[in-house]
């Protein structure tokens, strides 16, 4: 039997960690996070998630894929260790929501190490300006990965059709599990089972799993911010599948 690896790579804030447990726990396979082994930090401290993506679960068969590992670095051309690579992406609108909320929380923390400089740290406090650097560097991270050989997932996608979006990437793996694995995959590492609440419910203290909603930039930003957002952004947006200038996304 082989040892492949599957990259999963996003910008951050897309249900990377979601998603990656998911597949862990269907091919019994190893979640490694980060991708970069000498940075970064690792995020996942549940014990029932770890105890599930550990690539040791008993009674199951191992399956070509021996680890999941994610990235949010924009250099696929370094890659030559992966065999598979799923992108997975999400309405920068929502990402900069998502972002914004851990920024403050990792800030509470005394945290330094995203803060790179007393400017980039007004440009992420601040509502707007955040909006606009993370697109910026969305767009950039999501050029990067375009032209690779890679299976895209959307975010809002997998909120909606978690199944389906699953067997999708299994075929693209060319695995073929039970469909019952698929199924308690997502029962296992629902937002209910991992948070204790209900998508929607809100905790501003739990930035990895925060609401776990698509849509909720427009709650956070007004009409004419989201206006002039649309008027910059609109047409990069297109490009990635989104209609940055309304309050939806193309399917």
């Amino acid at each position: 039997m082989t040892s492949k690896v599957v990259l999963v790579a996003d910008y951050g804030r897309s249900g990377q960690g979601w998603l990656s447990y998911m597949l862990c726990y269907i091919l019994n396979a190893a979640f490694v996070e980060p991708y970069d082994f000498l940075a970064g930090r690792s995020y996942t401290n549940s014990g029932h998630v770890l105890g599930l993506t550990q690539g040791n679960l008993p009674g199951r068969e191992r399956t070509n894929y021996s680890m999941i590992i994610k990235t949010h670095y924009a250099t696929p051309a370094r890659l030559t260790l992966t065999d598979k690579v799923i992108v997975l992406i999400r309405d920068p609108r929502d990402v900069a929501v998502s972002a914004y909320f851990r920024f403050r929380k990792m800030r509470g923390e005394g945290g330094t190490r995203p803060l790179r400089s007393k400017l980039f740290g007004f440009l992420k406090a601040n509502r707007f300006t955040n909006l606009l650097t993370t697109y910026f560097r969305w767009v950039r991270f999501y050029r990067a990965w375009w032209p690779t050989d890679h299976y895209l997932v959307r975010y809002e996608d997998l909120l909606i059709d978690p199944q389906g979006i699953l067997r999708g990437i299994l075929a693209y793996l060319d695995v073929h599990p039970d469909e019952r694995q698929v199924e308690d995959a997502v029962r296992e590492f629902s937002f209910a089972t991992i948070t204790g609440r209900q998508r929607g419910q809100e905790d501003n203290n739990n930035p990895e799993f925060r609401k776990g909603i698509a849509g909720d930039f427009a709650n956070r930003f007004s009409k004419l911010e989201l206006r002039l957002f649309g008027l910059y952004a609109g047409i990069d947006g297109a490009d990635f599948g989104y209609d940055l200038g309304r309050a939806g996304t193309k399917r």
